[in-house]
């Protein structure tokens, strides 16, 4: 009877431990969805602050130049002045912190999972609001309210181009515009980094 008992209390820990697995199994497959979809949106991101950089860059070169205006360079004035709203997604790691993060039994796993979602992607998101909630309002709006009326989706057009040309703070304004978008740039290259070595080590531990 005793024995019968202890092989009834062996099946019920192996049929558990089962389960975990299964379960864990499915919270890295969720995880593994959430870091596909994060890859893609960092690559468009970095891709969009590099842009922004470009184009903040040429429109300081064109006013240190002094050079004439031209239409086409609405569309830069805006694009110089892009302000990020970085969305990242994190359905899996809800799912994981759910059901307790000793689902996942590798610990260094556990580890790199926390470190990439509260510390690396809370922190791009932090100083993201924190850089646009300090700068856009104050420093940035005034000048697109003095210096441009906006004429179609994404394009700035000068009210009065020598007024711009001869206005230092609006080209101090997009050279601190470039110095923020580097220091994202930075931060989102850095994430993006920690996110692909985290899938790769996702896929070993589902393999």
């Amino acid at each position: 009877m005793v024995i019968g008992i202890l092989i009834a209390l062996q099946v019920n820990n192996w049929n558990e431990q089962r389960k975990d697995r299964v379960t864990e199994q499915k919270v890295l497959h969720d995880l593994h969805e959430d870091l596909e979809v994060n890859i893609n949106r960092l690559n468009q991101e970095i891709l969009l602050e590099q842009r922004t950089i470009r184009q903040a860059n040429r429109i300081i070169a064109h006013l240190d130049e002094r050079k004439p205006y031209d239409p086409s360079l609405d569309v830069i004035f805006a694009e110089a002045l892009y302000s990020p709203d970085i969305i990242l997604s994190t359905t899996g790691f809800e799912s994981f912190k759910l059901k307790g993060i000793d689902i996942v039994q590798n610990e260094m796993l556990q580890r790199k999972i926390l470190n990439l979602f509260d510390v690396i992607y809370a922190n791009l998101i932090a100083e993201t609001v924190r850089l646009e909630n300090q700068f856009w309002p104050s420093s940035v709006l005034p000048m697109i309210h003095k210096h441009f009326r906006e004429t179609d989706f994404r394009k700035f057009k000068p009210t009065n181009y020598e007024a711009l040309l001869e206005d230092t703070t609006y080209k101090n304004m997009v050279m601190h515009r470039v110095h923020f978008r580097k220091l994202a740039l930075d931060l989102k290259t850095t994430a993006l980094r920690e996110t692909e070595e985290l899938i790769k080590r996702i896929e070993m531990e589902l393999d």
